[in-house]
Order: structure tokens, then C-alpha cells, then sequence
């Protein structure tokens, strides 16, 4: 009888574990930084599901255009001074980001698999 309940007590602390390894991944936020007319960070790598903030610290206006792999393109719109601008990626590929106003203003973003 004791062997029992020691048994179950040790299925119970495994049954406890359960929830953790099949719990869904959160998905994450990054940051990006337009300021002197650059993207800051150039380039980073992130899994698919996760989001990126652009946030204009540039007292002037900018544009957020995303290159998908597949060469299509999507205009995300304007940003002025202290605006956001969130994309989230759930695709894995590498896309590119660039300014349609400030052509020099591109940077990469890789997109991997969760």
C-alpha cells in the first residue's frame, strides 16, 4: 500500500510538469530605432509569430516597407516623431525593410522557424 502512494504522489509531480512542455511559445517583441536617417539595429533574427516595433526618434517622417521573400511588397505607412509602427512576421525568410523616403534606410530581418 505504501509502494502505491508513492507511486501516485510521483505520477502526480509528472502530470505537474506536463503543462510546461507542451505550452504554446509567446511570441516576442523587438525593437527597432529610426534615427539619423538609419534603421538601428541593420539587421536581426527572430522567430516567426514575433512582432517589431519601429519607433521614429528622427524629427522627421518616415516610411516602413517590408520586402517579403517572395519579392512582393508591403507599405506599412508613416511615422512621425515618437510614433510606432508594429509588424508581426509569422513566415520564416529573410525580409528586408526599407524608407521609401530615405532610400539609403534598409536593414534585414531574418525570420526563423519557432
Amino acid at each position: 500500500m505504501f509502494g502505491a502512494v508513492i507511486a501516485h504522489r510521483g505520477l502526480l509531480a509528472a502530470l505537474a510538469f506536463l503543462p510546461m512542455l507542451v505550452a504554446p511559445a509567446v511570441a516576442a517583441e523587438r525593437y527597432v530605432d529610426q534615427h539619423d536617417l538609419m534603421f538601428v539595429p541593420t539587421s536581426m533574427t527572430i522567430k516567426a509569430g514575433d512582432t517589431v516595433r519601429f519607433t521614429d526618434t528622427d524629427r522627421i517622417t518616415h516610411n516602413i516597407t517590408i520586402v517579403n521573400p517572395d519579392g512582393s511588397t508591403e507599405d506599412k505607412g508613416m511615422s512621425t516623431y515618437s510614433q510606432h509602427i508594429v509588424v508581426q512576421f509569422d513566415k520564416p525568410g529573410i525580409y528586408k525593410v526599407i524608407c521609401r523616403i530615405h532610400p539609403d534606410m534598409k536593414m534585414t530581418i531574418t525570420v526563423e522557424k519557432p
